[in-house]
C-alpha cells in the first residue's frame, strides 16, 4: 500500500460501523472532534452506510454531523436531522421478485427481509434469525417489525430500497460470491456485517460510490479532492472511485484490496488519525485559506 497522500481534501466519505465505529461500541470523542474540525473549515463531510434511515439518529447525535446522509448503501439520501428522505432509488418490482426467486431456488434455507423508506418487513424465519449474534453499536429501540406471512405478502406493497437475504447454511464469503453469480444482473449484491451469512441486495447499479458521486458533483466537488473510509464489500465501489480510498485495518479482504491506503485500526481511531495528519498537511499548504 501507499504511504499516506499529501493533499488537501474538500470532502471526506466515511462509513459507520466498522470505520468510525467499532462493532457494539461507539463513536469516540476523538473521532467526533476530527470530524467536526472539517465541517468548522468549511468542508463537506458526509456519512455513507448501508444502514436504513432509521437506524442513524444514534450516529447523527454521536457525531454532531448535520448535512445529509448517504443510507442503505446509496439507495437513499435523507436529512440527517429530520431523517426526511431527499432521493429515493427503489428496485423494481419484477427485479425484487425475481431475485428472491433465485435466492430461494439456490439457498433453501435462505429468509428475507425488506426494507422500505420508513420500515422494516420481515418474512417467515427472518426475524428469529436476525436477532441471533453480535448487535451493532449505536443502534436505536426499533419500533415493531412489519410480519409478512409470505414472501408473496413481503413484497408487496412500497418501494423497497433493500433485500437482505439471511442463510444460516451459508460461508458469509461464499455466499456473496453465489449471489453476485445469481443475481448480479438484477440487483447490486453486497454485504456490510462481520461473519454473518447476511446479503444486502439493492438497486442495480446503485452504490455508495454512484451516490457519493452524485454528491460530490452536486457541490462542484472533483472527484481527486475526496477521501473515502471504508471496511467491507459494500464499501469497495467507493474506495475505488474517491480520489483517495482508505480501508480500515483489519476490515475485510476486499475492501483493503481496493483501497490505495489502509487507516490504522477503527479501535485506534484510525479514521481520526488520518484526518488529523491531513489537516496538518492542509495548514502547512495553505495557512491562510482556513481562515
Amino acid at each position: 500500500m501507499k504511504p499516506w497522500p499529501e493533499f488537501v481534501p474538500r470532502l471526506v466519505a466515511t462509513d459507520i460501523d466498522g470505520t468510525i465505529l467499532p462493532h457494539g461500541g461507539t463513536v469516540s470523542a476523538r473521532t467526533r472532534t476530527a470530524l467536526q474540525e472539517y465541517v468548522e473549515r468549511g468542508l463537506d463531510v458526509v456519512l455513507v452506510t448501508g444502514r436504513p434511515p432509521r437506524w442513524l439518529p444514534p450516529v447523527v447525535e454521536a457525531t454532531s454531523l448535520t448535512g445529509p446522509v448517504i443510507a442503505a448503501n446509496g439507495a437513499m439520501v435523507v436529512d440527517a436531522q429530520s431523517l426526511e428522505p431527499i432521493e429515493i432509488s427503489a428496485i423494481p418490482p419484477e427485479q425484487v421478485v425475481e431475485a428472491v426467486a433465485r435466492f430461494t431456488a439456490e439457498l433453501p434455507d435462505a429468509a428475507f427481509a425488506v426494507e422500505t423508506p420508513g420500515e422494516l418487513r420481515v418474512g417467515p424465519g427472518f426475524e428469529r434469525l436476525r436477532t441471533e449474534g453480535r448487535r451493532e453499536g449505536l443502534t436505536p429501540d426499533e419500533p415493531p417489525v412489519t410480519q409478512a406471512s409470505s414472501v408473496a405478502e413481503l413484497l408487496d406493497g412500497a418501494d423497497i430500497i433493500k433485500v437482505m437475504v439471511l442463510s444460516p447454511a451459508s460461508d458469509p464469503d461464499e455466499m456473496l460470491a453465489t449471489g453476485r453469480a445469481e443475481a448480479g444482473d438484477l440487483v447490486s449484491v453486497t454485504r456490510s456485517g462481520v461473519g454473518r451469512p447476511l446479503l444486502e441486495l439493492g438497486p442495480h447499479g446503485v452504490s455508495k460510490a454512484t451516490a457519493l458521486a452524485l454528491y460530490a458533483r452536486a457541490r462542484q466537488i472533483d472527484q481527486a479532492d475526496v477521501v473515502a473510509f471504508g471496511d467491507m464489500p459494500n464499501d469497495v465501489e467507493m474506495l475505488r472511485w474517491a480520489g483517495h480510498g482508505f480501508a480500515m485495518h483489519g476490515g475485510h479482504a476486499e475492501a483493503l484490496a481496493a483501497a490505495e491506503h489502509v487507516a490504522p485500526p477503527v479501535g485506534e481511531d484510525g479514521v481520526a488519525q488520518v484526518l488529523e495528519a491531513l489537516l496538518v498537511q492542509r495548514a502547512a499548504l495553505t495557512p491562510i485559506a482556513d481562515s
